[in-house]
């Protein structure tokens, strides 16, 4: 009877191991920095974020993931981000400088999960201001692309500035700056005290403006414009989370 017992005791052991490891197999491995596996978000949005994420971790080492899936299944949403962050090890090891942005649009939620190492920046509050503030509005609407572009822009404005640097982002119609605002002030008053000391030159030496003429003519300008963000993913760098962040529903 007790070996009767024993062996029921460890296939049901065997059961529901096999159940952990499948449930874990279901979670999908990352293609990028946008996975929209829930298919909510147009092509252009998908290669903008990318684009926007990569030339940010270049310049900062952060790494934030957007992931929208179609069905969470019995999971909260907690512990699907929670589950999803280990397995994709978002940010830097060692300094666990991740974000998991996740939305599940079937059961209507979305959860920003923060990993360590950005948690005095991005407390639980300040998350959850951005997902009430910044994406609801548009959630409630179906505008999926402006909700996850309005959080992400708002989550870089932050880190940028708490980490005194500036980020560029540029947009069909526009170019937005947002970081230090320090820095950015200062560099427009360089700018500007730049533009009056070559003035005044010019003023002192008319054959100054001559020369810069002649330069742009023959060497035809002074340089294109910048180019895109560039870059590509070669996957995440194996931060951890702690399960710090903020819930929000529509």
């Amino acid at each position: 009877m007790n070996f009767f017992k024993k062996i029921t005791s460890a296939a049901l052991l065997l059961i529901i191991l096999l159940s952990a490891s499948v449930a874990k197999g279901q979670l999908p491995s990352p293609t990028g920095y946008v996975n929209d596996f829930a298919n909510i978000l147009d092509k252009k949005t998908v290669t903008y974020l990318n684009g926007m994420l990569s030339a940010f971790e270049a310049q900062t080492t952060d790494e934030i993931a957007i992931a929208t899936v179609p069905d969470i299944g019995d999971n909260s949403i907690e512990d699907y981000a929670v589950d999803l962050y280990k397995q994709w090890g978002i940010g830097k090891k060692g300094k666990d400088n991740g974000l998991l942005l996740l939305i599940a649009p079937k059961q209507r939620q979305v959860r920003i999960e923060v990993g360590y190492g950005l948690e005095g920046i991005i407390n639980d509050s300040m998350a959850g201001r951005i997902i009430r503030e910044k994406m609801i509005p548009y959630f409630k609407t179906k505008d999926y692309a402006k909700g996850i572009i309005e959080g992400t822009n708002t989550v870089i404005a932050l880190i940028a500035h708490s980490e005194g640097k500036d980020f560029y982002v540029e947009t069909d119609d526009s170019k937005i700056v947002v970081g230090s605002e320090e820095k950015s002030f200062l560099s427009r008053i360089g700018f500007i005290l730049f533009f009056i000391f070559i003035i005044y030159m010019v003023i002192r030496h008319p054959w100054l403006l001559f020369l810069i003429l002649t330069f742009r003519t023959r060497g035809g300008g002074f340089g294109g414009g910048r180019g895109g963000f560039g870059g590509g993913f070669g996957g995440f760098g194996g931060g951890l989370s702690g399960g710090g962040g903020a819930t929000g529903s529509w």
